[in-house]
């Protein structure tokens, strides 16, 4: 169960639905922004070898994300993950990718393992 203020205890389906809620509002304004557009419709070209390696890496690493998670923990296998995504992706400096990668680490531990109270594997961070 999901506590909130008070002791009050929220039901499971509680953060399914705000997430839910989230994504359809989004989805709503992107269809009624798309729907306005007053332009020449936009090509999408397909990937060149390059751009397809790079999607294969992604779904590697996401592939090898979830497999951490495990025995590592959200925290510390999100680290990992976003580190190698915003580096391989961004192409930025890795001080600027650990720097990404600990914030979103520290923020899944914070908002889902602390605050919520899910029940994801927290690794080395046991509380």
């Amino acid at each position: 169960m999901i506590k909130g203020g008070m002791e009050e205890r929220l039901p499971p389906r509680t953060l399914p639905y705000v997430v839910g809620s989230i994504i359809l509002i989004s989805g709503v304004i992107l269809a009624i922004k798309s729907l306005r557009f007053k332009g020449e419709d936009l090509t999408i070209h397909w990937p060149d070898l390059r751009g397809i390696v790079r999607i294969l890496v992604t779904l590697i690493s996401l592939i090898v994300y979830i497999a951490l998670m495990t025995p590592l923990g959200l925290p510390l296998s999100t680290f990992l993950y976003v580190t190698f995504s915003v580096w391989y992706l961004g192409r930025y400096r890795i001080l600027y990718a650990f720097l990404i990668g600990f914030v979103s680490g520290a923020v899944s531990w914070l908002l889902f393992i602390y605050l919520l109270e899910l029940s994801f594997p927290v690794g080395p961070f046991r509380s």
